[in-house]
């Protein structure tokens, strides 16, 4: 028995440590323009997801509907939750870097939220939500540190 639990905790710290190196080997995304973080979160009766880039906000940045099944660039499908999708893809980024998400707020509109692409500078996130009519639009804000577009639902 004692040899089992010797063999499970050392096959554990393995793994640990395995996911530290693969974690360790993909920079934080720090690069202009690149995208450094994206959010989910409710404040008040709205209910938004915040892309943050590094610097100015690059030149293409896309936010439009999309029709289910939403699918990652290998073409497999996510089984996002909800009958409706928004897609924001930004083109021409540093694409090569981990973007931090918290994505972790409890929202009733906004039902998901999934990179679907990031791949040769192109970064792409689907939304799933509940109900056209609760889409308000999205905004940008443009600065010299850090800039950021923001979809806006209602709560």
């Amino acid at each position: 028995m004692k040899n089992f639990v010797l063999h499970a905790r050392a096959a554990m710290a393995v793994t640990f440590l395995f996911s530290l190196a693969t974690a360790a080997q993909e920079p934080r995304c720090t690069e202009q323009g690149s995208v450094r973080s994206i959010t989910k979160a409710r404040t008040g009766k709205l209910e938004t997801v915040t892309l943050e880039f590094v610097g100015g906000l690059p030149q293409s940045v896309e936010v439009t509907n999309v029709e289910a099944p939403i699918e990652n660039y290998s073409g497999d499908n996510l089984h996002m939750k909800g009958p409706h999708f928004m897609s924001v893809s930004v083109h021409m980024v540093a694409w090569n870097c981990r973007i931090r998400e918290d994505l972790a707020a409890r929202t009733s509109t906004i039902t998901g939220i999934k990179q679907t692409e990031q791949f040769e500078g192109y970064v792409t996130y689907a939304i799933g939500y509940t109900s056209r009519k609760k889409y308000v639009g999205y905004t940008k804000a443009n600065g010299s540190k850090r800039s950021k577009v923001v979809v806006k639902f209602r709560g």
